[in-house]
């Protein structure tokens, strides 16, 4: 109890932290810039948008706010992402048909775009780069270092706020743009125990009061609260809850049990847990192989190493069967 008390005030902590950085960049045209870091799992997104809903209530923030979110798994290069924050922040119109000779140029001509007026005028835009150590692979790191030196500018107030999970990430930084970031660091954990995954574990299976059917309802919690005081789902537990703390495998892992729930068999047992853990530990990529033949495989590793050779460029059916006849 007295962990979950610790988390919770711990969690308030980070929050007021994060939404007076905001606030002072809508309000007070303050630019700013912040790493959210943490392990998968831990919050770091629910704590971002938590904080964006309750700026949303406040109405200077709300009609005062442009927001671009970017993901590093979807915006794979600098262009890319470029093309994503002229879209977000509506610019296509100030870019129009414009030619020009290098990226820099392009991304300066935008940013120069957002700089147009003074800190009472301009108004402020907050940069959410979701999965930030893969912008950190970027060539030259030029979007990162740009946007941390916009947001050291004295015109449009800019706050660039990252989530990652690399606790290293500073370090993957390059010089000139780690001096040009504020280094504020807010980090998350998830620091609750079994017993709370236990407990966890039973409010996400529960059914609630205003359910339809309350003798089922009633049937099915108590048989949740037998299944958590199990030996054998415990023991399926625990070694989900030592492989990773992250929510998002327990919501899979109760996802699978559930789907084993008929009109025949409507309560879980201990066995539907077991086989969903099965599934759950199952290599997807290793299921895809499965039944090929030597020859299929041969010709899947012949494409793999032509895919290096190559770098990603195209290449024939003849090029991999010469491949792999060699």
């Amino acid at each position: 109890m007295l962990s979950a008390l610790r988390f919770s005030i711990y969690f308030c902590f980070q929050h007021r932290h994060l939404l007076e950085l905001l606030k002072r960049t809508t309000m007070q045209g303050e630019s700013n810039s912040a790493l959210i870091i943490g392990p998968r799992g831990s919050g770091k997104t629910a704590l971002l948008n938590h904080v964006l809903k309750d700026l949303r209530e406040m109405e200077q923030a709300r009609e005062n706010l442009l927001e671009v979110h970017l993901n590093g798994l979807l915006q794979t290069t600098d262009k890319v992402a470029l093309k994503e924050i002229t879209r977000q922040l509506q610019l296509e119109n100030v870019v129009g048909d414009k030619v020009f000779g290098s990226f820099a140029e392009n991304l300066a001509f935008l940013l120069e775009a957002l700089r147009k007026g003074n800190r009472t005028s301009s108004c402020p835009v907050l940069f959410v780069l979701d999965e930030f150590d893969l912008f950190v692979h970027h060539k030259n790191q030029t979007l990162l270092y740009n946007l941390f030196d916009i947001s050291q500018s004295a015109q449009t107030p800019v706050t660039v706020i990252g989530l990652t999970c690399r606790q290293d990430i500073l370090e993957l930084l390059e010089k000139r743009v780690k001096s040009r970031f504020s280094h504020r660091q807010i980090y998350l954990m998830n620091s609750f125990d079994f017993k709370q995954y236990i407990k966890i574990f039973k409010e996400q299976l529960s059914l609630p009061s205003e359910f339809p059917d309350e003798t089922f309802a009633q049937k099915w919690n108590n048989n949740v609260q037998h299944l958590s005081e199990d030996k054998t789902v415990q023991d399926v537990l625990q070694n989900l809850f030592h492989h990773t703390k992250d929510l998002r495998s327990l919501h899979l892992l109760l996802m699978l049990a559930v789907s084993a729930v008929t009109v025949h068999h409507p309560l879980l047992t201990a066995a539907d847990l077991q086989e969903a853990s099965k599934q759950h530990r199952t290599d997807s990529k290793a299921n895809i192989v499965h039944g090929l033949s030597v020859l299929e495989i041969c010709l899947i590793i012949a494409m793999k190493h032509l895919n290096e050779v190559y770098d990603g460029e195209p290449f024939n059916f003849q090029m991999v069967y010469n491949g792999e006849s060699t």
